[in-house]
């Protein structure tokens, strides 16, 4: 075989698996960055102040299902026990426009 070939078969094989090894690098750098970016699903939003003292209220999401809980923490006083609860909220789930009142629930006046 004429030495000029074999040179040019051994360049196109090394340029060939340069290629492979660059985009593989770039598909592992992309997968990587995506999932490091990603946020978690589960997402913590204090509710209210927290200057105070008294309950403390976190809302947690899933943001993967629109599930709602309120996490509440109370300590206690020399006049009520403390506590810890999770109140499942429902699930959110998206209107059709601006105002609209998804769902409700009402109680009656006390008296």
């Amino acid at each position: 075989m004429n030495v000029a070939i074999e040179g040019m078969m051994k360049m196109t094989k090394v340029t060939a698996l340069t290629t492979v090894t660059a985009l593989t690098m770039t598909l592992l750098a992309l997968l990587s960055s995506r999932f490091a970016l990603a946020e978690p699903r589960y997402q913590a939003i204090p509710v209210g102040q927290g200057y105070e003292f008294g309950a403390e209220k976190v809302m947690i999401l899933d943001t993967e299902s629109g599930h709602l809980w309120l996490w509440v923490e109370s300590p206690a006083t020399r006049v009520e026990s403390g506590g810890r609860y999770l109140i499942y909220q429902g699930q959110a789930r998206p209107g059709r426009e601006v105002g609209e009142i998804i769902g409700s629930q009402e109680w009656p006046a006390r008296k």
